[in-house]
């Protein structure tokens, strides 16, 4: 069964080298190695060609600049494989990722085969690793994806049967394009398999959020959601509409934090108006999510600190322990 890796690379020089040795020495050999170079204007595309001259696996798609869903989905067009993996072109995997979720899809009759991460920060790593197997209905899966606790809608800790993509690709011009689609290749697939191993590289170059800054382009995963939400009440199923709400609530607690601890570490108000909007639409919901368990603790604290409007969110986070445990969160301490 021939995998297609489809790798995604825009100016990326520092880090193409390392994700495609992870690739090229994968323990599952059989791969059509597929790296798109989405218009770099640094030194990518020329690591890349090197790396073709030595492994005869690898395609190269040179292509001008379109953003990540665009790289994907001209990878996507000519994929040949039985089954379709994602690499982001700054990360990089384990030696066996494909081989041991290959296996785990073969065993288990699933459409998707689901690994864990590791989420690497500068100064810390975040990551589970209790090796649990655990089996989903197609129901039970999606319900999971939802709610983002084991399961998330990254596109690149997963191995998907390529039939799934038929009619399916990354929308153009989106922050958040998983959140448009995995949930789509979710409802396709009739059995889920999920493996509590990280075999999975994340690396959070440049900083998270807070450092490079709040963008308005963060509203596209609010936008994802509730096209989700259509979606899911469009073709008649109803019984995820508490988990969502719930999850469309967490990510608006989530930008405000955003917002509001950037806002303290850089010392400015900028997007305060933003804030302002999503404090409104948090102060709407009904007091009982603040015993909702759907609902995390990180964003029933928001809900609280938002009673009382933008001031006491962002006084509280210019707070020196707040702030300094914040810093030391995102490696800047």
């Amino acid at each position: 069964m021939k995998i297609s890796v489809i790798v995604a690379a825009y100016n990326i020089e520092s880090y193409i080298e390392k994700c495609l040795e992870s690739i090229i020495v994968q323990t599952y050999k059989d791969l059509e190695i597929i790296v798109v170079n989405d218009g770099s204007t640094d030194n990518t595309l020329h690591l890349i060609s090197n790396f073709s001259k030595i492994d005869s696996r690898i395609v190269v798609i040179d292509k001008a600049n379109g953003g990540l869903s665009s790289a994907r989905n001209a990878g996507l067009e000519i994929a040949s494989g039985e089954y379709i993996g994602f690499v982001d072109g700054d990360d990089y995997i384990h030696e066996e990722m494909y081989q041991k979720l290959l296996l785990l899809s073969q065993e288990t009759q699933s459409d998707i085969a689901v690994c864990g991460h590791i989420r690497k920060y500068s100064n810390r790593e975040v990551f589970s690793n209790s090796k649990k197997i655990i089996h989903y209905s197609s129901e039970e899966a999606l319900s999971e994806l939802i709610s983002s606790k084991k399961i998330h809608d990254y596109a690149w800790d997963k191995l998907y049967k390529k039939k799934l993509f038929e009619n399916i690709r990354y929308p153009i011009g989106k922050m958040y394009e998983d959140v448009f689609t995995t949930y789509k290749l979710f409802i396709k697939a009739k059995k889920v398999v999920y493996i509590d191993e990280p075999l999975y590289y994340y690396i959070q170059r440049d900083g998270s959020i807070l450092r490079k800054g709040f963008s308005e382009k963060q509203f596209h995963q609010l936008e994802a959601l509730e096209e989700m939400k259509r979606f899911l009440i469009e073709n008649r199923i109803y019984h995820y509409e508490e988990n969502l709400d719930a999850r469309i609530l967490n990510v608006k607690c989530r930008m405000l934090f955003d917002i509001s601890a950037g806002n303290a570490i850089k010392n400015t108000t900028k997007h305060k108006d933003t804030a302002k909007f999503l404090i409104k639409t948090i102060r709407a919901k009904s007091i009982k999510d603040l015993f909702n368990k759907r609902v995390s603790l990180f964003s029933k604290i928001m809900m609280i600190l938002s009673l009382h409007g933008y001031w006491t969110v962002q006084m509280t986070m210019r707070l020196y322990p707040v702030k300094t445990l914040i810093e030391r969160r995102v490696g800047l301490r």
